[in-house]
């Protein structure tokens, strides 16, 4: 008979795998042949998050008490932020005397869902001068300090916000997510000719992403566009506003 922890062990070796079905397959027989084995319970866990399966999640955290969650301190966080928690997520991140990059970054995130965007600005803020982040982060954070800003000026707290903060660099224009974002704060300012620009920027950019299906363009276009027709609307360029709208609703 094959050995369960063994198995989850060399499935895990394989660095080339990436159907988590399996892994928690494999983590499963590993607690179901030993149920303190705390390494299949922390896999399990994570196959169960890259599933998004938040419920799941929960009660695996339950079934493995205490040990589980001390080891799996931002696994939980994350598992509370992902099913709407925010308070019980917070809380746990602050019982972390000295918490990691992650669970900083983690913790911004709850702020933003919370409606606390001076929590998440300030946070914010500081993730960039602590080192490097894990890959991709870099892009993260940005979309997601342009976002708390736009935030903020929508709020009326503009003035909260440094120079640099209400007036992005030009590397906003590299990606659709951040042109939008930067867009948002121009229009929360007023300064609608600026917010065109970046909102055709990002429609364009979203347009010529290789990495998403049609869909998914579909699914981030349509927030792009209905903001770019109130702001032709607003700049009084009504045919353009117009021609937009229809073929938002040609898109649907």
């Amino acid at each position: 008979m094959s050995d369960p922890a063994a198995a989850l062990a060399s499935l895990l070796r394989a660095s080339s795998i990436e159907d988590h079905d399996e892994v928690l397959k494999a983590a499963n027989a590993a607690i179901k042949a030993s149920k303190s084995d705390l390494q299949a319970q922390h896999t399990r866990l994570v196959a169960l998050l890259k599933l998004d399966r938040f419920d799941d999640a929960l009660r695996a955290l339950a079934e493995g008490g205490d040990r589980l969650e001390k080891q799996c301190l931002l696994e939980k966080a994350y598992t509370l932020y992902k099913t709407g928690k925010l308070d019980e997520a917070e809380k746990l991140i602050k019982t972390n005397s000295e918490p990691t990059r992650a669970l900083r970054h983690l913790a911004a995130q709850v702020a933003y869902r919370a409606e606390k965007f001076q929590d998440a600005a300030a946070i914010y803020r500081q993730l960039p001068d602590e080192g490097e982040g894990r890959d991709g982060e870099e892009n993260d954070l940005k979309i997601n300090t342009l976002a708390t800003s736009a935030q903020l000026e929508w709020e009326g707290k503009g003035h909260l916000l440094t120079d640099e903060e209400r007036k992005p660099s030009n590397d906003v224009l590299e990606a659709f997510e951040t042109a939008y974002n930067a867009a948002c704060g121009c229009v929360a300012r007023g300064d609608l000719s600026k917010a065109s620009v970046l909102l055709k920027r990002a429609r364009d950019l979203c347009n010529a992403n290789e990495d998403l299906t049609d869909e998914e363009k579909k699914a981030e276009l349509l927030p792009i566009m209905v903001q770019h027709a109130y702001v032709l609307t607003r700049l009084g360029k009504e045919a353009e506003a117009v021609a937009l709208q229809k073929s938002i609703v040609v898109a649907e």
